[in-house]
């Protein structure tokens, strides 16, 4: 019941007085107070809001008002109450969007986002598989496989039974260490040449990870940046630095 009443939209206060009505029977303010622990003034309050959304009414003996519990059916006059507001806020909207869609839409503007541990990093890498696009990633080490063990390889499944190509480029000692996979390909760079983050490139958006102790991830979508990144993996994939 408690978690209904909290998915109908009613508070603490307004769930515990309800509740109690409901198991006890009639009772006036002070009681009602005394016996769930709810400050009087919360408590008029609850009830007031309880009332206008029918939930209880009350009636008046020698001039005290008496609370009490309307029939559960309430409750579904209350989610049909809700449904038939949703029903008119979707049309008044449909409204709204059809004289927006008259103006000329705005230049996309940048768009940067920070992720901060596993479950950030997880969603990003979820974001990847579902962008569909190709990837292209340049790391320091093997941190993603070390952070998120099994994970790692049921994202490569993933990632292959989608038909989505991965170009990675590593440092050269990780060379003969990795596993080959499909869809993958490797090259291995004078260590030298690393950077301490990884950076990996899909669609319109460029991710830069680092991995040392709290995960953290840095996504910037943008069409201009994402295709300089393009180009500079590009040209560093061609390049004399990998032997042909």
């Amino acid at each position: 019941m408690t978690n209904a009443l909290e998915r109908l939209g009613l508070s603490p206060s307004e769930r515990k007085i309800y509740i109690h009505l409901f198991k006890h029977g009639p009772s006036y303010a002070n009681s009602i107070s005394g016996q769930t622990g709810i400050n009087r003034t919360n408590v008029y309050e609850a009830m007031a809001r309880l009332l206008t959304k029918g939930l209880i009414s009350y009636i008046v003996r020698n001039k005290v008002k008496w609370y009490q519990a309307r029939s559960p059916d309430s409750l579904l006059s209350l989610v049909k109450k809700a449904e038939e507001d949703l029903i008119k806020t979707r049309k008044a909207l449909k409204i709204e969007i059809g004289s927006l869609k008259k103006f000329p839409l705005p230049e996309r503007s940048l768009e940067a986002s920070i992720f901060v541990g596993k479950k950030g990093l997880r969603m990003l890498f979820d974001n990847i598989i579902s962008a569909g696009k190709p990837i292209r990633l340049i790391a320091s080490e093997l941190q993603f496989k070390k952070v998120f063990g099994p994970y790692f390889e049921l994202w490569h499944r993933q990632r292959i039974k989608k038909g989505i190509r991965q170009k990675s480029i590593f440092p050269k000692r990780f060379e003969g260490k990795v596993k080959r996979r499909k869809l993958l390909e490797y090259r291995f760079v004078d260590d030298r040449f690393t950077n301490p983050t990884t950076t990996i490139i899909y669609g319109d958006s460029c991710l830069f990870i680092q991995w040392s102790g709290q995960p953290l991830a840095i996504r910037i979508s943008d069409k201009n940046i994402t295709r300089t990144h393009k180009n500079y993996f590009d040209m560093l994939w061609g390049s004399h630095f990998f032997p042909k």
